[in-house]
């Protein structure tokens, strides 16, 4: 059996919500050790590399305004750019319903529409996106957690239909291939408001209408980075078993026989892979309940390599926003180059992310291969498929982001991270202002402020 060591503050999971908590301890004087159960640093930050380009598996793009992550990345002398002239490309992209290409252009005037007016216009991946923002009750993105608006912790169906929107109208504003949950019956109504009002608080007062950035060499850099700045490496491969109190001590086992006794923990961990980790005594009734009951967003990535310009052959639009199993295809440029297509990546999510879950790697690239290639004949032997990256299978991640289903924000969103006197809780899903890496930031200052305390 291995020597116990003792540190102040140990911390569980290095992602950048973990990383940060580290670095403002170390700052305090504090002598921290990190945990981190998979093999690298960054949690759900990863910069895959295809081909010598590089594919961001997560923490796709940074923020106009992500205040704490500009200063994280000025400390480490890393480079942002600016991917506003990436992503209007983005902006050039088909719909596949129902096995027939639309193109952009028609779908205002397409049979198959079922709108009037004005929101004939509104293309369906951003149909929903521009209701979070027009019809959105929150003035600031905090609100969302507030008494008054909890009777909006409604499913989105049932706000859509409040909204006066029948039910062919709701499957195509939120039914496919979905960012939160598997279709309108889902996901709470609050938490998608509460992302538009996080949105709409990005695109204010944003110098030179930049939309985002992201690193030069991958968004990779940002927690390996964090990580070697620390005073102590980041103890890779190490999953925690087990959480034990005694008197003012906790004890901390790893799955490797390592031990360690501390006065504090930080659990920078998403509700799946908590549910792993043995708690004497156990959780609140409530934490515990709200750990178990909250879901992650099933999610795969798969990166596809290009033979030829398929697109040019069938006179649609590189990416596609489809109602079948490739889901957004995306078609992946360079910043210095936007025009260039490098490779073309499947966002599948909801269900048929699942369904790929349930097959080996090979055999899920090429089903998604051969669903494109039944859109667009001309994409056959266009492709080669390069690798994918599951959130929801792996066992450390479960997913790619937590999102609350109607009624939990109400019921969870208070004690899902629920500081204990020797145990605190950070990362993005237990922000209140931000999203996204910002918003694990925000909790690690959270959780470290709890024990400075």
């Amino acid at each position: 059996m291995r020597p116990v060591e003792r540190r102040d503050v140990i911390i569980v999971g290095a992602g950048i919500s973990g990383l940060h908590a580290a670095h403002l301890l170390e700052e305090a004087g504090l002598n921290v050790e990190v945990l981190e159960a998979q093999g690298q640093v960054g949690g759900r930050i990863r910069s895959m590399r295809q081909l010598g380009r590089n594919a961001e598996a997560g923490g796709t793009y940074i923020g106009a305004r992500y205040e704490r992550l500009f200063r994280i990345a000025s400390r480490h002398d890393l480079r942002l750019i600016d991917v506003t002239p990436v992503l209007q490309f983005f902006r050039e992209q088909d719909l596949a319903l129902q096995g027939e290409i639309i193109s952009a252009q028609h779908w205002s005037s397409h049979w198959r529409n079922p709108f009037s007016g004005s929101e004939r216009e509104l293309l369906p991946w951003n149909f929903h996106r521009v209701l979070m923002t027009r019809d959105n009750p929150l003035e600031n993105p905090a609100d969302w957690l507030a008494p008054k608006h909890q009777a909006l912790d409604v499913s989105m169906h049932d706000w859509l239909l409040g909204k006066g929107y029948n039910e062919a109208q709701v499957k195509l504003i939120y039914g496919m291939n979905v960012s939160f949950g598997c279709d309108a019956h889902d996901v709470s109504a609050l938490q998608l408001l509460f992302r538009g009002a996080f949105s709409q608080s990005q695109r204010t007062a944003v110098a030179d209408d930049v939309l985002g950035y992201t690193v030069d060499g991958g968004v990779q850099q940002i927690p390996d980075a964090m990580a070697a700045s620390l005073g102590r490496e980041v103890r890779c491969s190490s999953p925690v078993e087990s959480i034990d109190h005694h008197g003012e001590d906790v004890e901390v086992s790893c799955a490797n026989g390592a031990r360690f006794v501390c006065r504090h923990v930080v659990l920078a961990v998403p509700p799946g892979p908590l549910r792993r980790i043995r708690f004497s005594p156990d959780l609140p009734r409530r934490q515990a309940e709200a750990l178990s009951a909250v879901p992650s967003q099933p999610l795969t990535q798969v990166y596809l390599g290009i033979k030829r310009s398929f697109w040019q052959e069938d006179g649609h639009a590189a990416s596609l926003f489809s109602d079948s199993l490739c889901g957004m295809l995306a078609a992946a440029r360079s910043a210095d180059a936007p025009d260039h297509v490098t490779h073309l990546t499947a966002w599948v999510q909801g269900r048929n992310a699942l369904m790929l879950d349930g097959v080996d790697t090979a055999t899920a690239g090429q089903m998604v291969i051969a669903d494109i290639e039944r859109l667009r004949p001309a994409a056959v032997g266009a492709l080669e498929f390069l690798g994918m990256q599951s959130w929801s299978a792996c066992r450390y991640t479960q997913g790619a982001w937590v999102y609350f289903k109607p009624g939990q924000v109400q019921r969870y969103a208070a004690s899902l991270g629920l500081s204990l006197p020797r145990v605190h809780f950070c990362g993005e899903h237990l922000a209140k202002d931000a999203r996204g890496m910002e918003g694990a930031l925000e909790s690690a200052e959270s959780a470290v402020s709890a024990i400075l305390r």
